[in-house]
């Protein structure tokens, strides 16, 4: 079944009791003034400096919102307070709980765009998410010729004018998915990542090399948060137990 023909469920979901579990969250940034103070204050010093660096106040308290989510949504799989959880950054940036903390084996990933945010976890697994808003106020040939390998460009080339945005934007968002699970940053060469031949569901991205290439050992999938939106995880292994929940703890 296609997730978007899927309904994000609004209970709170159970625990992940299984290697192949994976949990995806969906969460509105648009929040109250009282909800906003409350997640503010599980921040730690180094998020709430992080945020001020956005130049728009939009974007620092949706920054904010998103990270207040996340520490909730990750102290109640480990029955810990959110102020109480610490982070640490891979040289990429990309956060994981603080190895020294003793729970390090849930893993997870977090991406937001304009209104929405995304947030995925599972144990001991490489997990990868993103999300973009679909824009026509980009150049994108121009990004496509810098980042897109020949198949994706010729892809994009043919389809409709009318559609463009919206596969330009899917198969970014299966980049940066797969790019985020295997830990590495802007310098991976993203051109050399092939991600458009979707089979069924999933797809396993082609890595090129020269006239060779070989399929990642990284499974891809689409997501649909909602109209106008792209979204897509990447996660190790192809035979996972993927549940969708929308935020409402």
């Amino acid at each position: 079944m296609r997730t978007e023909q899927l309904q994000w469920c609004t209970k709170i979901p159970g625990e992940l009791i299984n290697s192949n579990g994976v949990h995806v969250w969906r969460a509105f940034l648009d929040v109250s003034t009282d909800e906003f103070e409350r997640l503010s204050r599980f921040l730690s010093a180094d998020e709430l400096a992080r945020a001020r660096r956005f130049h728009f106040e939009s974007d620092q308290k949706r920054f904010i919102i998103a990270r207040g989510i996340l520490r909730k949504i990750l102290g109640r799989y480990l029955g810990w307070s959110p102020d109480k959880l610490r982070f640490e950054y891979t040289s990429h940036g990309k956060p994981m709980l603080a190895t020294d903390a003793g729970n390090d084996n849930l893993c997870f990933n977090l991406s937001h765009s304009a209104a929405f945010a995304l947030y995925a976890v599972t144990y001991n697994k490489k997990i990868g998410i993103d999300i973009e808003r679909l824009r026509d106020d980009v150049a994108l040939g121009q990004i496509a010729q810098n980042f897109f390998s020949q198949g994706e460009i010729n892809s994009l080339e043919k389809i409709n004018k009318n559609k463009r945005a919206g596969l330009f934007f899917q198969y970014w968002t299966r980049k940066e998915a797969f790019v985020k699970a295997m830990g590495e940053g802007i310098s991976f060469p993203m051109n050399q990542c092939d991600v458009s031949l979707l089979n069924g569901n999933f797809l396993s991205p082609v890595i090129l090399s020269g006239e060779n290439s070989e399929s990642s050992c990284l499974h891809v999938q689409d997501l649909f948060p909602g109209d106008g939106y792209a979204a897509a995880i990447a996660t190790e292994g192809g035979d996972l137990d993927i549940s969708w929940w929308h935020y409402s703890l």
